[in-house]
């Protein structure tokens, strides 16, 4: 079994935004780091409470599906996992865009 606490870490402290399915809007949050299977990120929401939901660092151009696998308070870690387009698609829905910039 591969030990994940062994994997490389890439210290990112990038905002990011989440989606939770069944939840109205997106919501901020902070990815303290990130590595090739999971991350581990900060929010000071409610929305922390959630055990899936989807991930974006551009502002849903790209998505990653997550699953919590720990919380300790307002931070967690999460496993990435590869989940199909459903969350992908609510998301882009509810992200507004200004007029003039085309989504991709």
């Amino acid at each position: 079994m591969l030990e994940r606490r062994a994997l490389k870490r890439i210290e990112l402290n990038q905002l990011a935004l989440i989606y939770v399915d069944g939840v109205r809007g997106v919501h901020p949050c902070l990815v303290m780091n990130l590595h090739r299977d999971g991350a581990m990120l900060h929010s000071s929401t409610h929305h922390t409470v959630a055990f899936r939901f989807a991930l974006s660092l551009d502002g849903f151009n790209t998505t990653r599906h997550c699953r919590v696998v720990w919380r300790n308070g307002n931070i967690c870690g999460v496993k990435l996992v590869d989940q199909g387009g459903v969350l992908v698609e609510r998301a882009s829905r509810t992200v507004k865009r200004p007029r003039n910039i085309r989504a991709s």
